[in-house]
Parts: structure tokens; C-alpha cells; sequence
């Protein structure tokens, strides 16, 4: 299995990415082939620079466009328009509502209302869509990537005067390992944020694998460190999980058997306002053969110490196991599915390059239930009945 390791010790940008990608191997000529079928007007240079005497891969894009806000309305109608292949399509539309989400939350409003500034002018557009291609082009498997550096200090953009690293790219890195040597310039963009958060399997240490290839993608400025990002490509023998993501997490168990199950809901309701992803309850026997409740909560190594608080202020446990566990997931997306009764989010999950599983929404699908008077079932069935041939046009592949 093909696969790729990037080095962030100093940030992530979209440049970056294609200066890595390039100067691994990548023709340019090709990558620009593949992006003239996006029907906008650019052009790619590259060019050797020095970073701390390693030479390094700079790729400059240039575009004759003023200062363009788009919506995510009108970059899928890009990406939707070209003439791309239907998985690099999925992919690069992935990263781009996972913008989206990120920008939202970071200003309390919806996908559809988010404008872009920076990324959503054409060069950023080609960034992503080129670290996308790029990737496809050099049959990349599987990404995995070490910790990333941050930036500290200040930066003004269109918003006004904002903290590094930026909300949106902490929003776009929750869950992420990050760290900081207290540089005070942008190390992390959201488009280098955005794009290795949405096609990343895992972060941490480097895999198992037999290099063969190496490259250097040049970061704008010169800095006390080589402003570079690395990367690895090389082959590992875990073919048969190829298509699953992989991510690192904690599981925190603790035992009550003297307390109000009423208080279970209350204290789960906490709990996941606090960063938990899983919260149950299991029935067990002690070693006096009394009935105990396990609580068990799977979250963020980062929210372990929130969670603790709530665990030991609301419940009647005197103590706590805490293990650090590798998971893996299915890739997945969220899409609109539309009905008879209005369009339903739905979640379709990948395995193996085909559709593995889809998963309406349960509370849009209540809601639907309630707003027609059906049962839910059967708004589920509908759901169902109608994700086949959405997903046979937008991915030419049936279920």
C-alpha cells in the first residue's frame, strides 16, 4: 500500500503541500493538466530555495482575479462543473465543507452563509484542489502526518486583528496533536489545515514503511527554523485496512453502585457538552457480588481532564481508569439526501472504495416523522429509497 507521511515541525500551508508533493516526484505538467479541467485561469511555477541550507521545492500559483468571496455554493459548482475524476471530486468537496463547518461554528451561523475570504479566492482554490490531484496522482494509499507546530501572536486577515494559530484552524485540528516552540508568525493556514484534517487516517509517529521517496515544500517566509514541510512516500503492508481511519483516543471507566440511575442522563448531557464522543453504562458484578454500574466515556486526550471534573462533581465514583486506545473508523461524509418530504442529512460511509453503510439522521428524521404525521420508519425507508440513485450520480457508484 502506497503511502504517505508528512512532517509538520514547521506548520502546514497549501503551498506547502504542493512544493512537498513536487519535489517528491510529482510533474507539474501533469498536476496542471489535471487542474485545467476545473475550466478557471492559473498558472503553477516551481523553483528551488533554500531553507537553512536544504533545498527545498517552492510552487508559486498565480491567478488573474481581483478580491472574490465565494460561498460553498460556488466552489462545488467548480468542482461539480470539472471535469475531475468522481473520487477526487469527493474529496476535494470533503475538505471544503469541513472549511465551511469550521468557519461556522467559529461565527455562530450556518454552512450555506459562510462566505470564504482568503479561501476562497482561485490561488487557494487551486492549492487544494492541486494537494488533492497530486495526491491521486502519485497513488497515494493512505496519509498519515506527525504532530503539528502552530504559530503564536497575531494576525490580521479579513476579519480584523485575529490569534495565531487562527479559530478556524483549531476548530479544523480538534482532536489533533499540536505544539507550539513559540514562533510568532502563521505556521498553520485553515486551506493546509483543512486539507490534511479531512484526508489524514492518523497523527503521531511515523509508520512502518519502506521509503522510497522523500521531498521538501518551501514555506513563504525565512525563519529561525527551515521553514519546510516533509514528506515521506513509501510502501507498508497493511493493505486490507487501506481504506479506514485511524485515530488515537481514551476510554475513562469508572464504577458507582450507590447512586440515582436518574442521574445518568444528567451527567451524560455533561459529559458530551464537554468533548465526550461516547458515553454508556454497563451492569457488573463486584468482588462482594454486589451490582455495579461501570460508566464507561470514550473522548479526546485533550478533554480527559474536563471530564474528570464532571465524573468526580456529579457522580459518587471514588476513583477512575483511564487507558489511551488505537481505534479505527470508516470513512465517512455527510450529504443532503433529497425526499419527498424534503431534504434529509444522511451519513454514507466508505469501505473498500464502496458504499459501506448510510445512516440518516436520526432527529431530521423524527422531525420529518412528526411534520407528516409517519412513522419514523418509514421515513427512514424513504431515505434509503432515495439514497440509491443520489449516490449512483454523485459518486457513479451504486450502494
Amino acid at each position: 500500500m502506497k503511502t504517505a507521511y508528512f512532517q509538520c515541525t514547521a506548520g502546514i500551508s497549501g503551498d506547502m503541500i504542493l512544493g512537498a508533493l513536487v519535489d517528491a516526484g510529482l510533474d507539474l505538467e501533469d498536476l496542471k493538466e489535471e487542474l485545467l479541467k476545473l475550466h478557471v485561469p492559473f498558472d503553477l511555477k516551481e523553483r528551488k530555495v533554500m531553507k537553512q541550507d536544504i533545498c527545498c521545492t517552492k510552487v508559486d500559483v498565480s491567478v488573474e482575479e481581483g478580491h472574490v468571496h465565494r460561498h460553498l455554493s460556488d466552489i462545488s459548482a467548480i468542482v461539480e462543473n470539472s471535469h475531475l475524476n468522481g473520487k477526487v471530486k469527493m474529496k476535494i468537496m470533503k475538505i471544503f465543507r469541513r472549511l465551511a463547518q469550521a468557519e461556522a461554528k467559529v461565527h455562530n451561523t450556518d454552512v450555506e452563509s459562510i462566505h470564504f475570504h482568503e479561501v476562497g479566492a482561485l490561488d487557494s482554490i487551486i492549492d487544494i484542489c492541486g494537494a488533492v490531484i497530486g495526491l491521486d496522482l502519485l497513488k497515494i494509499d493512505k496519509i498519515y502526518c506527525s504532530p503539528i507546530q502552530v504559530g503564536t501572536g497575531f494576525i490580521k486577515c479579513a476579519h480584523g486583528v485575529i490569534p495565531l494559530p487562527a479559530p478556524a484552524v483549531l476548530q479544523l485540528l480538534r482532536g489533533v496533536e499540536i505544539y507550539s516552540k513559540g514562533i510568532e508568525k502563521e505556521l498553520v493556514t485553515p486551506t493546509g489545515a483543512a486539507v490534511i484534517s479531512a484526508l489524514c487516517s492518523n497523527f503521531g509517529d511515523i509508520p512502518s514503511m519502506n521509503i522510497e521517496k522523500c521531498g521538501y515544500g518551501a514555506g513563504e517566509r525565512d525563519l529561525d527554523i527551515p521553514n519546510m514541510l516533509r514528506i515521506y512516500i513509501g510502501e507498508s503492508d497493511s493493505e486490507d485496512i487501506s481504506s479506514l481511519k485511524e485515530g488515537e483516543a481514551v476510554r475513562i471507566e469508572a464504577g458507582v453502585d450507590d447512586m440515582n440511575p436518574q442521574f445518568y442522563e444528567y451527567v451524560s448531557k455533561k459529559l458530551f457538552s464537554q468533548g465526550a464522543r461516547e458515553v454508556y453504562v454497563q451492569t457488573a458484578f463486584t468482588k462482594k457480588n454486589r451490582i455495579v454500574s461501570i460508566l464507561n466515556i470514550s473522548a479526546s486526550s485533550q478533554d480527559v481532564s474536563k471530564l474528570l471534573k464532571i465524573i468526580f462533581r456529579e457522580t459518587t465514583t471514588i476513583g477512575v481508569k483511564v487507558f489511551r486506545f488505537h481505534k479505527y473508523m470508516l470513512q465517512y461524509e455527510t450529504v443532503k439526501i433529497p425526499t419527498s418530504l424534503g431534504e434529509i442529512s444522511t451519513k454514507i460511509a466508505f469501505f473498500e472504495n464502496k458504499i459501506a453503510n448510510i445512516s440518516p439522521e436520526y432527529d431530521e428524521c423524527c422531525g420529518k416523522a412528526i411534520e407528516y404525521d409517519i412513522p419514523v420508519k418509514k421515513v427512514y425507508d424513504m431515505v434509503k429509497l432515495s439514497a440509491d440513485s443520489y449516490i449512483k450520480q454523485k459518486y457513479n457508484r451504486g450502494i
